[in-house]
């Protein structure tokens, strides 16, 4: 679903007085799409309306929906990069580099994680040691402009602009993933029988490391009101 079409839509819900049941868990479905978390009822009346409100805003000023990312904050908790520093993070702008970078420095500050995934200790140990944490999709996307004939040159000109959690990559992590691809492809071509099993080794893996160097940064956290 496109962000204007997001946008239209819930102008038609705000401008209902009485929301039907229907209504009301289609609001529920486009917080979830639009802001990544779930929506939560309270004994206020117009809390439906609140969150159509809410949702607009939201996209109004950032254009788009929030990001996907796979770790939460508790209710209340505010994330502060450095002692003194603007960079902080709620619920509405956390993102798995983020929080990541953050847990690299605050790893027993997960208690203030609602959600994270299995791995995070493997995923935060790689942005501390500097490997570049290779994204599955990026490389899945290269691996399959390689079936269809394009160069390995050709791909990092194409790929040089994507961007992951909202920041377009660099060079280097670009070189790691092209290179990440091009192990993949080459396997699939020694053991086609086997392709399907090596695209999965290649390409689902929570994470993956590839050599590099990330900057990393100071941090404090400031713990916020559960």
């Amino acid at each position: 679903m496109e962000v204007i079409d997001v946008v239209n839509r819930l102008k038609e819900l705000g401008s209902i007085a009485s929301l039907s049941s229907s209504d009301k868990a289609e609001i529920e479905n486009l917080y979830v799409l639009v802001l990544d978390r779930k929506f939560v009822r309270t004994s206020c009346s117009d809390c439906y309306h609140d969150a159509v409100i809410e949702m607009s805003v939201y996209l109004n000023k950032n254009g788009k929906m929030k990001e996907k990312s796979e770790y939460g904050l508790k209710n209340g908790v505010l994330l502060q990069m450095g002692f003194g520093s603007s960079e902080m993070y709620t619920n509405a702008n956390l993102t798995d580099e983020a929080a990541e970078k953050y847990l690299a420095k605050y790893p027993d500050n997960i208690k203030y994680f609602s959600k994270k995934p299995d791995d995070w200790e493997e995923r935060v140990k790689s942005r501390k040691d500097g490997n570049v944490v290779i994204n599955d999709e990026l490389v899945s996307l290269m691996v399959e402009a390689m079936k269809d004939g394009v160069s390995s040159k050709s791909i990092q000109e194409e790929f040089k602009g994507y961007k992951i959690s909202g920041k377009a990559i660099t060079k280097k992590v670009l070189t790691a993933h092209v290179n990440k691809a091009l192990e993949v492809f080459a396997d699939m071509q020694e053991n086609p029988a086997g392709s399907e099993d090596g695209k999965e080794d290649g390409e689902n893996s929570n994470e993956q490391e590839s050599t590099g160097e990330q900057n990393d940064e100071e941090g404090e956290s400031v713990e916020g009101a559960e």
